[in-house]
């Protein structure tokens, strides 16, 4: 189950090096308004137990430059998801998600100071006909673009450090956040209010030129407190991120592969113990220049285990581009996907194929 709320996913802490390039290119480029429509479509089985379960999503983020060394942005999104079943919507949720602020301030040239605060401004009571909706899309292994409607009021705060040491640089990072009680979901008019637990996130990043290419390496943790859902205390247990990437020019073209695993240690639910979970994914692709476009097809593919036995795998096919129109920059990308959904129990098989566009443009 993912822990945030898409919009909140739109700002994460990266490695630290990433972050303070970032925060300092942003805020040479000026102000910006990025907008990223997207549509994710999933067919989960086949014949007359087939489920479709679709969400578009209209993620906005405004980046606004203080000064050289201070800057802020916010993001937010509206997002519809729904479930088809036999022709019919079975359930849908629809609304806008929460709003995230945050504010970078650069101290010399290697440390960066981050505040964020996550304002509820999404859907909270959530009542029976659109919960089956709320939950398809609150999973790891298929990637919707948002993962809740919303997760109460939260503050973060974040400190990261970055140097060169010989060839390489080495970035470091650390983040905590405190959330807030909230009413969550309603059964039989009951309003039932849930607590996020507390999270506590460290990450190191490494990355040096290779030739003419770029190597980047990146390790996260983020531990996490108890849940607690009205009166009973679950734990979704501590998340391990390992991430690696490799850029090169070959023939002509430039190639890159990149992966990341995401492994979840055993949790608590209501009724027993969350197995561990783990996320693996690799994606190849090249980038050619066609006339001033950049075009990248690319290969993905991702395998699913939990309580070591196999879970799920997911093969995808895509294409992103990136074209400049004056003032703006457009990034479509489009991906087909097909997969297979196993039960953890017999080992049974599901079928799974799915959809994903997207049309990112930002304008400075």
């Amino acid at each position: 189950m993912s822990r945030y709320a898409a919009a909140g996913a739109l700002a994460p802490l990266l490695a630290s090096g990433l972050l303070i390039a970032t925060s300092a290119a942003a805020q040479e480029a000026g102000r910006a308004v990025i907008g990223a429509p997207t549509v994710t479509s999933y067919q989960i089985g086949t014949g007359d137990a087939q489920r479709t379960v679709t969400q578009t999503t209209m993620p906005v983020v405004v980046l606004l430059p203080i000064s050289s060394r201070f800057g802020m942005d916010i993001s937010t999104a509206f997002a519809t998801s729904g479930v088809v079943a036999g022709g019919v919507t079975t359930s849908r949720i629809s609304g806008l998600t929460d709003t995230q602020l945050r504010g970078n301030l650069a101290i010399g040239d290697n440390m960066l100071v981050t505040l964020g605060l996550n304002l509820p401004t999404g859907q909270y009571l959530i009542p029976e006909a659109q919960q089956e909706a709320a939950g398809q899309i609150g999973n790891d292994f298929l990637n919707y673009a948002v993962s809740s409607m919303g997760n109460g009021l939260a503050v973060t705060g974040g400190l990261a450090y970055a140097r060169p040491i010989g060839a390489w640089n080495l970035g470091l990072g650390g983040s905590l956040r405190r959330s807030t009680e909230f009413a969550a979901f309603a059964v039989e008019d009951v309003a039932y209010r849930f607590t996020p637990a507390d999270e506590m996130r460290l990450r190191v990043g490494i990355d040096r030129p290779v030739g003419d290419g770029q190597l980047d390496l990146g390790l996260s943790y983020s531990t996490f407190g108890e849940d607690v859902a009205d009166s009973t205390a679950v734990s979704t247990g501590d998340r391990i991120i390992a991430s690696a990437s490799l850029a090169l020019p070959v023939r002509g073209v430039d190639a890159f592969i990149s992966t990341w695993n995401l492994f979840r240690l055993e949790g608590e639910q209501v009724g027993g113990l969350a197995p561990r979970e783990n996320v693996f994914n690799l994606t190849t692709g090249v980038s050619v220049m066609w006339g001033s476009t950049l075009v990248q097809p690319n290969v993905e593919t991702r395998l699913w285990s939990a309580g070591g036995v196999r879970a799920g795998n997911l093969l995808s096919l895509g294409v992103r581009a990136r074209v400049g129109i004056g003032a703006l920059g457009v990034y479509p990308s489009v991906g087909l996907s097909t997969g297979t959904l196993f039960d953890l129990t017999d080992g049974s098989e599901t079928r799974l194929s799915g959809f994903r566009g997207s049309l990112t443009v930002r304008w400075n």
